[in-house]
């Protein structure tokens, strides 16, 4: 119900107004004769078809075939096209996926990065990756009413690596895309969920290359196992177990499910309970929207502030950075901290960043690269196995750069990963779903109305418009990888 707004039910003003003009004209009219019928059917006919077909001939001769080809983006076919348009272009789409047997992507993959997934680990470390949730950057540092709102997540800088400049590259498919993206490497689909979509195709995932390697892998989620298809997902991504909202006791539900300090605690006595070296993948789930919170556990006083979703948003947070603390002294008094591989991220934005809304205002958002910050940016925290210091990295990444970094500081390599790790002197090129992306310190945004290098260029540091040509060459980098990732994904082509 949050998520509705009452200029919503303008999209069924229609049919109120229909009603209204078949109600009062129900007696005034004539009966028609045949050949009227047949005469006001063909013409209608006649009228849909070419509202339909013209879009698509017109970007066909403005040599616009990447629209319905190659599209990496279903906003701008949406622009581009127009409405019947797109839904003719999705048509097509369809059609020639089902008919078109294209294995090009299969034998471009395999001759390039042989598909050896039996990775060899010394000392291999146990993995603990948490996923938080609609945990955004801006939280971390952030103060209110001289309260510190995460204190223990800022408190983790002092061991662990710490990265601002990350961003989740999340579309449709929120806090699934954020898992697949972190487990696959791979980018998200333009349209749908792959969890929904393509659950059973081959990935190379990060759980199966570790299951391979001697790692009994598990995955930890206090919620339906059947919602977002995870529990057939996790199965094909190699995971041994899957423990979802049936392994878990019943006690004090915030928003969605069992509250994240139980959770967490929790979810370590599953951890005892596997053979080492494991890998435990988690996704939180007590800051999820409406971001409903018991008024004696809303601990922050938010003076100041108007919006009462935004304030039960911070004292979620509030709440989720205390889990944190309280997982991360549990799992030193066990002795399962210093030797092992823990990683902290959020998964996506809150849904309140929009422009002109609190807060932003609050952070005093003004230009796009202020947006796009606000927006994009989520925390990640890397805890190495007997890390004694801390280490900001300020190089940008993203979600898909999380599997090879941590088979990076495992010291071996995948055999199929688009994303790159964070940690070598390689500058990431960070790409998002509508073709905009991250690089140094650039920021580009594209124009969906226009053709794709037809956006703005900004420089992160100054936030000013910079010379379109300083993007120019990341353009169509960014848009061959969306493209090549799709094509993986919908044509399995990772499968042996």
């Amino acid at each position: 119900m949050t998520l509705i707004q009452l200029k919503d039910f303008v999209f069924f003003l229609d049919l109120v107004i229909f009603s209204f003009v078949f109600y009062f004209l129900r007696k005034k009219g004539q009966k028609a004769t045949k050949k009227r019928r047949l005469l006001f059917a063909g013409v209608t006919l006649f009228t849909g078809i070419v509202l339909f077909v013209t879009p698509l001939y017109t970007s066909y001769v403005d040599k616009e075939e990447w629209l319905v080809n190659s599209s990496i983006s279903d906003m701008r076919e949406y622009y581009h096209l127009g409405f019947w348009g797109y839904h003719g272009a999705d048509l097509l789409t369809f059609v020639k996926q089902q008919i078109n047997e294209d294995t090009d992507v299969n034998v471009t993959v395999k001759n390039n990065q042989p598909m050896n997934k039996n990775l060899e680990i010394a000392n291999a470390p146990n993995i603990i990756l948490v996923q938080l949730e609609s945990f955004q950057d801006s939280l971390i540092d952030k103060e209110i009413n001289d309260q510190v709102l995460t204190p223990n997540l800022n408190g983790l800088k002092e061991e662990s690596l710490y990265f601002p400049s990350f961003y989740h590259q999340t579309h449709e498919g929120r806090t699934s895309d954020a898992e697949f993206i972190t487990n696959t490497s791979l980018y998200p689909l333009k349209s749908g969920s792959v969890y929904t979509r393509y659950p059973t195709n081959e990935f190379a995932a990060l759980p199966e290359l570790l299951q391979n390697a001697g790692y009994e892998t598990a995955a930890m989620h206090a919620f339906e196992k059947g919602f977002w298809n995870r529990d057939r997902s996790y199965e094909n991504l190699g995971y041994d177990h899957f423990f979802s909202d049936q392994d878990y006791p019943n006690g004090e539900k915030i928003g969605m499910a069992l509250n994240d300090k139980r959770f967490f605690t929790e979810s370590i006595k599953h951890m005892e309970e596997l053979d080492e070296p494991f890998f435990a993948f988690m996704v939180a789930l007590t800051s999820h929207t409406p971001y409903e919170i018991p008024k004696d556990q809303a601990q922050l006083d938010l003076t100041g502030y108007d919006n009462s979703l935004l304030k039960s948003y911070y004292q979620t947070a509030h709440y989720v950075d205390q889990a944190v603390g309280l997982m991360i002294k549990e799992l030193k008094q066990k002795n399962m901290w210093d030797d092992s591989l823990v990683i902290f991220y959020g998964d996506h934005d809150s849904g309140l960043t929009k422009p002109g809304g609190e807060m932003a205002n609050k952070v005093n958002a003004e230009s796009p690269v202020d947006y796009f910050e606000l927006d994009r940016q989520v925390p990640l925290f890397i805890k190495r196995p007997n890390s004694e210091q801390g280490e900001v990295i300020n190089e940008s990444g993203g979600q898909i750069d999380i599997a090879p970094t941590i088979l990076d500081i495992l010291g071996t390599e995948p055999p199929y990963m688009m994303g790159d790790s964070l940690l070598n002197e390689k500058p990431n090129l960070t790409g998002f779903r509508d073709g905009s992306f991250r690089y140094q310190d650039l920021y580009y945004k594209p124009d969906l109305t226009k053709d794709i290098d037809e956006g703005t260029c900004y420089s992160v540091s100054t936030e000013k418009e910079v010379p379109i040509e300083e993007c120019e060459k990341h353009v169509e980098e960014i848009s061959d990888q969306l493209q090549l990732s799709d094509r993986i994904i919908e044509k399995n082509a990772l499968e042996e």
